[in-house]
């Protein structure tokens, strides 16, 4: 895990099935990250929010994953520990029949907002 405990923090893991949990997640303000990306005004940015996705896949599927096609991604609001500190990162996956990939289909929202959609295959590191 390359941000777990660093760059955000599991609050609480959902399972919603054996193939979709959400985990609402604190993001941390005080992550280096934030400091050098907008210093005062600090902003996600959208490949932290990749990996954090890609981290929350692997607790779902306890199996360690690389990023092999991000098919879509779509960044639809600023994502900022100052205005949304808990998100909730939802992820649904798919094995690929025959292979050692899941196809993932994943969120990244609070209440009122919808910060970040992705559509991807991750296969398992070798």
């Amino acid at each position: 895990m390359l941000l777990k405990d660093k760059f955000f923090q599991v609050l609480h893991e959902e399972k919603v099935s054996s193939n979709e949990a959400v985990y609402l997640c604190e993001l941390k303000a005080d992550c280096d990250v934030y400091a050098g990306h907008f210093p005062g005004k600090p902003v996600s940015p959208g490949v932290c929010n990749i990996e954090m996705i890609r981290e929350c896949a692997e607790m779902l599927v306890g199996q360690d994953l690389l990023i092999d096609t991000i098919k879509q991604c779509r960044l639809t609001a600023v994502a900022s520990p100052a205005v949304c500190p808990k998100v909730d990162v939802r992820v649904m996956v798919a094995r690929v029949e025959g292979t050692d990939s899941y196809n993932i289909v994943a969120s990244i929202a609070d209440a009122s907002t919808s910060y970040m959609e992705m559509k991807a295959t991750l296969k398992v590191k070798e």
